[in-house]
């Protein structure tokens, strides 16, 4: 679909570096690659896209219907998180080592140990949590998942409570086999919950994993706009936007500086895990 931006030319050039093949997938209107001997394809989206959303909508149900897993990178996600991208293009490609969950031990981080490693691994990377856990292989780290503590779910029945899987990461070139569901088993013994939630991205995540380890689905979180400030690279919300923009300053920034780019977002999966 004509010459290909120099961020993805880039992208490109690192992924065959790594020993990673892809070749570009026809289409009129989005860049796409595939990855080579994987079932992924990469949609390369740039921050000057003025494609609607429908096209990558359409592009993802599309490829897994074929059985393909579509994912949206974004140029931002790229240009802040190139290691991370690369770490989870790999991993989803089939490409890491793969460790046994009953050969690692729990451990309880701190703060900055989850945040440390999060920041390394996790493509969001860190956010806050009250529980903060990790499995050790060989005296190393190599996966760490965050909690929320629990709250009451008035609508279900009284003493009802939940609480929140927020992240989950394993170290760059592994997967830990049954290390999720190690790390969830021993949360457990650490609170009293009816049932764990979590969200998959579907910018990145069809939601596969989780139900592998018996969280079910239960809801689309519909697709958001996201602005882009252009400056620093940042991502806002809607709702979190700087306050001079909730003000009614968007439309001047925009006109006059072109500081803020509309992007969007696929929006997210919510799953549960009942126990």
């Amino acid at each position: 679909m004509g010459v290909e931006p120099d961020w993805i030319i880039y992208f490109e050039q690192v992924l065959s570096a790594n020993g990673i093949g892809v070749k570009s997938v026809p289409h009129n209107k989005l860049h796409l690659l595939q990855i080579a001997e994987s079932n992924l394809v990469v949609n390369c989206l740039s921050v000057s896209n003025t494609h609607t959303i429908e096209y990558v909508l359409e592009a993802q149900h599309n490829f897994q219907l074929k059985g393909i897993q579509l994912v949206n990178l974004w140029e931002d996600v790229w240009c802040n998180r190139p290691t991370q991208v690369l770490n989870r293009i790999q991993s989803l490609a089939g490409r890491n080592h793969r460790i046994h969950g009953r050969k690692t031990t729990v451990i309880t981080l701190n703060k900055e140990q989850a945040d440390h490693f999060l920041s390394a691994f996790h493509i969001q990377g860190p956010a806050m949590a009250r529980f903060k856990l990790g499995l050790i292989h060989e005296n190393e780290l190599v996966a760490v998942a965050t909690f929320s503590g629990t709250r009451l779910m008035r609508q279900h029945t009284e003493g009802y409570r939940s609480a929140e899987l927020i992240r989950f990461a394993t170290k760059a070139g592994y997967t830990v086999t049954g290390g999720l569901t190690k790390l969830i088993k021993h949360f457990t013994t650490l609170v009293n919950t009816n049932d764990i939630m979590t969200y998959a991205d579907r910018d990145w995540s069809t939601g596969k994993g989780y139900e592998s380890v018996g969280f079910t689905f239960h809801s689309l979180i519909p697709l958001a706009s996201i602005w882009l400030d252009t400056f620093t690279n940042k991502r806002h919300f809607q709702h979190r936007l700087p306050q001079a923009l909730l003000n009614g300053q968007m439309e001047e920034a925009i006109l006059e500086n072109k500081r803020f780019v509309r992007t969007f977002h696929t929006g997210s999966l919510k799953y549960i895990l009942y126990l």
